[in-house]
């Protein structure tokens, strides 16, 4: 008999997910619908196997695409397990994303050495691969085109495109693919890619082949992962998929809409569906609904709940002042400022609302792809790990040593007479950082005979003498110092916390920072702190909000302009509404300022029901995609008219311009040394010039 106790929330589970959680199919897909459980299904699933079926930990692999996804599912499995049998963290070491599992089986378990690296290798991040690009080509003298686009090349490459694009004549690209993986090797350092096709191939031939591969999100698999699925998967293997079909919003990333029929096809899988979703009001969905080519697989238990605003505002000014004035309002009714949301299409979007909140006062976070490279103490200190783990990551010792704010400002040829000797490994002709780093492994090694490491973090501060390039005389000394510590301290309490020693803990943050360079400081977004978050309709992906603001739907930016045929722009929008839970509120601008947007709301607005809206100036026509799409080709064929008579006009001041948008109450007009200029019909002091 099944107990709660040991299956998490199993009881309170509906049909459809018990059945879920109970398939011991040898494939089964299963299509979770948005706000329907699927964390909750995939955690009772492991809970189940590992406790009534027997299946230890380290027999399953969980497979994510964020590392906040895999945390998430190892404390909720952890919250769950009971004694007498208590659940080691250290047991789920194959749960994570796909490149921290290829990491961990590639340092661990797989025969790295026969693919020429060892098992100490470190992971390059993204500005350390593109300084290895660059000392690749110039150390060989190779003529590469493209160069801004090698990683897309190389993408290519591995896929068997050996030419880019359409050039004329052959470059250098072949040598450079050859040279660059000898490099990696001399360096024993790998890139993101290099992680998981080498972890493919040494599965395909290897004995690890786990009892179970689950895997979180599936719609986001690109064939790479897909490859890397095959190399685990052994004839007793079975596979457990979730995902969401209509949530593929990343087939810029390698993602493909067909990735569910090919599983079903690969691994003869069976279907099963998680169709009632536990978030959003009725209203919310029946919006949703108009999006799916299957509106039966999306089912709601709320009520209708409030109807959906839709709102014009004049600009996106005008906007984010109504906005701060309503999240004064829904505050000072009881509700937090972390229930709120607001998401735009594109990044430049949030820059106004973060200037209105300052000046309105409204705490907000902004969601972004910030990264320790902009936090410069921590990065030099991460590049001073990277080198003191691994000495051949020269890229490393030259960023370390050559940085005029951090380092000794070693110019290139006094470089390279530093690292002649660095490279001899003789301790004693070297001084200063470069005998640390060439040191480092051993005072490591030394130190982990004292167990207590409470003051780790100081003492490899002053091990590395750190204040002495942290210039005390600077204004940033205390700044920097704080940034250092904090860095040091997080790096001590993640050894604390797997138990490891002191240079293996120090290798593995090292590298988990290359896989995942955000966030290691702070978190850009937390959850739990009261603040309005700002993001971006991708970022949005997996979260929800009480209240949601999309804002500047207009038709150019939601879709893109010239992209209404592409189903992802659709997804996306559906993506968008969905992340709200009671309240939802969609805005478009009669002037937007932003060059691709067009005066006019999203033809997406139109597809809405108008029973389920609540607006003063916008009705909907409740129309089909085939209907709007031929009215949004009659449109664009008016705007391109409009364009090509370039309505002409003169002014006193500015001279001739030509008309690029109007509204009832302003036009605004773009003359040649002035650029764009906005007048007010009341008095506007423009000739209209005839067309000859």
């Amino acid at each position: 008999m099944l107990q709660c106790g040991h299956l998490g929330q199993f009881e309170k589970l509906n049909k459809y997910q018990k059945d879920a959680v109970l398939c011991e199919d040898k494939a089964l897909l299963l299509n979770a619908s948005v706000g329907s459980g699927k964390t909750t299904v995939l955690v009772n699933k492991v809970l189940y196997l590992h406790y009534i079926k027997n299946v230890p930990l380290n027999d399953m692999v969980v497979l994510t695409f964020t590392n906040k996804a895999a945390e998430e599912i190892k404390q909720r499995i952890i919250a769950y397990s009971v004694s007498p049998s208590p659940i080691d963290p250290k047991d789920m070491c194959f749960f994570g994303t796909f490149h921290s599992v290829a990491n961990y089986l590639l340092s661990n378990i797989l025969p790295i050495e026969s693919l020429g690296f060892t098992k100490d290798f470190t992971i390059v991040d993204n500005v350390g691969l593109s300084e290895l690009f660059e000392s690749v080509i110039n150390k060989n003298n190779l003529n590469i085109k493209y160069k801004n686009n090698i990683e897309s090349r190389l993408e290519n490459h591995r896929k068997g495109i050996k030419h880019y694009g359409n050039m004329k004549y052959k470059d250098d690209f072949d040598v450079f693919v050859d040279k660059l993986n000898m490099e990696k090797k001399n360096r024993n350092i790998l890139d993101f890619d290099d992680l998981i096709e080498m972890a493919s191939k040494l599965l395909r031939d290897g004995s690890f082949k786990p009892s179970w591969i689950i895997i979180d999100e599936f719609q986001d698999t690109d064939d790479s992962q897909l490859n890397m699925i095959d190399g685990l998967k052994g004839d007793n293997t079975h596979i457990f998929a979730v995902g969401d079909p209509n949530q593929i919003i990343y087939t810029w990333r390698g993602s493909r809409g067909d990735m569910f029929d090919t599983f079903k096809e690969r691994y003869n899988a069976s279907v099963m569906t998680l169709p009632i979703n536990y978030r959003s009001t009725m209203s919310i969905l029946t919006a949703a609904k108009v999006f799916l080519d299957d509106p039966s697989s999306l089912e709601g238990i709320r009520d209708m709940g409030s109807a959906i605003v839709v709102k014009r505002h004049y600009d996106s000014f005008n906007e984010a002042v109504y906005i701060a004035d309503k999240i004064k309002d829904i505050v000072g009714r009881g509700d937090s400022y972390k229930d709120i949301a607001i998401f735009y299409r594109m990044k430049m979007q949030s820059q106004v609302f973060e200037d209105v909140f300052k000046r309105e006062k409204v705490p907000y976070e902004v969601s972004s792809q910030k990264t320790i490279k902009d936090i410069p103490m921590a990065y030099w200190i991460y590049r001073l790990f990277r080198v003191s783990i691994n000495n051949r990551d020269i890229d490393s010792y030259e960023y370390v040593v050559c940085d005029k704010k951090y380092g000794i400002a070693q110019t290139k040829k006094q470089f390279n007479n530093l690292l002649t000797e660095f490279n001899t490994g003789d301790t004693n002709s070297l001084k200063g950082v470069s005998q640390k780093i060439l040191c480092f492994k051993d005072w490591c090694h030394n130190r982990n005979k004292d167990h207590n490491i409470e003051k780790l973090e100081y003492e490899i501060y002053d091990y590395f003498d750190l204040d002495t390039y942290l210039s005390p005389t600077s204004i940033y000394y205390c700044e920097d110092q704080n940034i250092a510590l904090r860095y040091l301290r997080t790096i001590k309490e993640y050894i604390i916390l797997n138990n490891f020693d002191i240079f293996d803990g120090i290798k593995r943050a090292v590298n988990y920072l290359s896989l995942y360079g955000s966030q290691v400081i702070d978190d850009i977004i937390d959850p739990e702190k009261d603040s309005v978050k700002l993001m971006t309709l991708h970022a949005s992906k997996g979260l929800e909000f009480k209240y949601v603001f999309i804002s500047g739907a207009n038709y150019g930016v939601m879709p893109l302009e010239g992209r209404f045929d592409d189903e992802e722009e659709k997804r996306l929008f559906f993506v968008g509404i969905t992340r709200a839970k009671d309240n939802l509120e969609i805005s478009y601008h009669s002037n937007p300022e932003f060059r691709r947007a067009l005066p006019s709301p999203s033809p997406y607005l139109k597809m809405i029901p108008n029973e389920i809206i609540e607006s003063e100036k916008f009705n909907s026509s409740n129309k089909s995609i085939l209907e709007l799409r031929k009215e949004i080709i009659e449109n664009i064929n008016k705007k391109q008219n409009i364009e090509r008579d370039k309505r002409l006009v003169s002014h006193e001041r500015y001279g001739n311009g030509y008309v690029i948008s109007e509204t009832d109450e302003y036009i605004t007009v773009k003359f040649e040394g002035y650029g764009q200029k906005s007048f007010s019909k009341l008095f506007c002091p423009l000739t209209h010039i005839s067309p000859n």
